[in-house]
């Protein structure tokens, strides 16, 4: 079953958080990570979930969503994400209804 994260990011290096990005686009196509949203202005309906960026990914399964996360250039990157901007995620299953 797909499982996809939602990930909100307040952003204080700007340029940093761009490295980031320049380095991970290419893992996410390498490994086939879909993703449904990407907005550097979300409007936050509620205060609590105000951010500078919101992401939305998806993966094929549990096993897809933890290789990713286990690669090495990935690792990598997310150091330069962490570096730059401050992250809160969730991860949930895909409804089936």
């Amino acid at each position: 079953m797909s499982l996809f994260v939602f990930a909100k990011f307040a952003i204080h290096d700007r340029d940093g958080y761009e490295r980031y990005v320049s380095l991970a686009t290419p893992i996410f196509m390498r490994e086939k990570v879909k993703v449904h949203g990407s907005d550097d202005a979300p409007h936050a309906l509620t205060p609590d979930m105000a951010a500078d960026k919101n992401v939305l990914l998806e993966f094929r399964d549990k096993e897809h969503f933890e290789h990713f996360f286990a690669q090495k250039d990935y690792m990598a990157a997310a150091k330069v994400r962490n570096a730059a901007s401050k992250m809160s995620a969730t991860l949930f299953e895909r409804f089936e209804g």
